[in-house]
């Protein structure tokens, strides 16, 4: 009989049992955890005023500590004492099949979580100084087995305190830290917050104005508020203060403004009072010793109600928030501002914020040496060019006033420096028009026709609101040394037909 041993195999068919998969941690320790108390402080809630009892402790993971530490009977505590923000990577293997999930929790859960991912950043609810936290995951196979020897790590965590700061240019830098920081009754004070446990740790800002005592400080939502605009201050010297604090009680640095030891922005902040329903707005900052400023100023002495009327000197910047650009407009009725004859200006930065108070009813007079940009939000301009391109405008040109020949004005003075003309946009006739026209080129100059240098423009809302009105003129009036249109007629007389005619109510 011949034998078939040699091709014979054990049989297949018996079943293998399932077996659950196994689950790896990339974090991995097994020190025992030792404890003991650094000191006990009494504070004060910034907020409730209510006094408690601070605990600050110590942790270590010495084999042989100190008698003076507790054992704190935790196992595979992590050596390394992190920040609230962690990472954790894990991983499962199954012999039998393949894992498809991962169950995990932290011991301040209440219960699990399923997951298909191998990671998390996890953000850990700290309320002390110091905590410890666990974090458990076991791998899910296909069979829906579940690793019944879960991965473990154990991590003290002792918290970081947050950091706050201004954010940069939202206080004006300075040449000079002596210089003096004026607004009117609103200002805007916007921060960033650092914290290794990350921002979400941090719920609670508080701020105070002028005082730091216990019931000064105002909270905020730190999660909805990165800035705040203060209102209503009264005419003088003020301070700014503000702080962090995060979920486990720890306070940041307090910043302040003005900072004496800040050398880059002003060192006083003065609050100036609302005088008046008109506004002259300088943007005209080398015009250091404030001729112009001066020129327009004896101008409204004539015009403005009871005589009151405020100046806000711009400077090189406009406030960083539009919350102050618009509380500063929209103080006032009538507004007169003009802009550099050299050198920088920001009434285009503005752009929103004029059309803001246009809408609100607020009548304005811009004057300006420049046209940088035709796509004014605020005015219907369709196309603009330049009248002079040798950087000369003659004494004794002529400007033809197009609603009233006794309002006709002349250059007193050479303008020397590139102007341009502007063409209206037609289509929103009759709600703009042309106020003057240069005279007509003859042998001197090569521009065609009469170009348009002034116009009003009556602000809509909508298609059937109406506002106020916008005059906007391309030709400087004065030049930082002295006034430029007072041949024939005045420029003055202009300004004045417009408070007591245009823009009345």
């Amino acid at each position: 009989m011949l034998s078939c041993d040699l091709w014979e195999y054990a049989d297949p068919s018996a079943p293998i049992s399932n077996r659950a998969p196994e689950t790896y941690l990339t974090l991995a320790a097994a020190e025992t955890l030792y404890s003991r108390i650094e000191s006990v402080q009494q504070k004060t809630d910034p907020v409730t005023g209510e006094s408690y009892l601070d605990t600050s402790w110590i942790y270590t993971v010495d084999e042989e500590p100190n008698p003076d530490y507790l054992w704190d009977t935790l196992s595979n505590a992590f050596t390394t004492i992190t920040t609230s923000k962690q990472r954790l990577n894990w991983w499962g293997e199954d012999s039998d099949g393949h894992v498809v999930g991962y169950r995990y929790r932290w011991n301040v859960d209440d219960g699990w979580t399923f997951t298909t991912k191998e990671s998390g950043l996890f953000f850990l609810p700290l309320k002390t100084d110091m905590d410890v936290f666990t974090f458990q995951v076991a791998a899910v196979d296909n069979d829906s087995l579940i690793d019944s020897t879960t991965a473990k790590v154990v991590i003290p965590v002792r918290n970081s305190a947050p950091k706050i700061g201004f954010r940069y240019r939202s206080n004006p830098l300075v040449n000079d830290p002596g210089d003096t920081n004026f607004t009117f009754p609103t200002r805007t004070f916007v921060w960033d917050i650092e914290d290794e446990d990350g921002i979400e740790t941090v719920p609670d800002i508080f701020y105070a104005v002028d005082d730091t005592c216990t019931t000064c400080w105002h909270q905020l939502d730190a999660a909805l508020n990165s800035s705040v605009t203060v209102t209503g201050l009264e005419p003088g010297p003020h301070i700014f203060y503000a702080k962090a604090r995060d979920i486990a009680g720890a306070e940041s640095n307090t910043i302040q403004f003005p900072d004496p030891d800040d050398l880059s922005t002003a060192n006083h902040w003065e609050v100036m009072p609302v005088l008046g329903k008109t506004l002259l707005v300088d943007d005209f900052p080398q015009d250091r010793y404030n001729r112009a400023q001066e020129w327009y100023k004896s101008i409204l002495d004539t015009l403005a109600e009871d005589g009151d009327y405020s100046v806000w000197e711009i400077g090189d910047k406009l406030p960083y928030s539009n919350a102050d650009i618009n509380a500063n407009l929209n103080y006032f009725d009538k507004i007169l501002w003009y802009t550099a004859y050299t050198g920088p200006e920001t009434y285009s930065e503005a752009g929103a914020n004029i059309a803001n108070f246009l809408a609100n009813g607020g009548n304005l007079f811009l004057n300006t040496a420049e046209l940088k940009d035709t796509t004014l939000a605020w005015f219907p301009i369709d196309s603009a060019y330049t009248l002079n391109p040798s950087g000369r405008l003659l004494k004794g040109t002529e400007l033809h006033a197009q609603w009233d020949s006794s309002f006709d004005l002349s250059l007193s003075k050479l303008i020397a420096i590139r102007v341009r003309a502007f063409e209206i946009d037609s289509t929103n006739a009759p709600y703009v028009k042309s106020l003057y026209k240069l005279q007509e080129p003859g042998d001197t100059y090569s521009w065609l026709g009469m170009p348009n240098v002034c116009a009003i423009n009556q602000f809509r809302v909508n298609s059937t609101t109406l506002s106020g009105k916008a005059v906007f003129m391309t030709l400087p009036l004065h030049n930082g040394s002295e006034p430029l249109m007072e041949g024939t007629g005045s420029a003055s007389r202009f300004i004045s037909y417009l408070w007591r005619e245009e823009f009345q109510p």
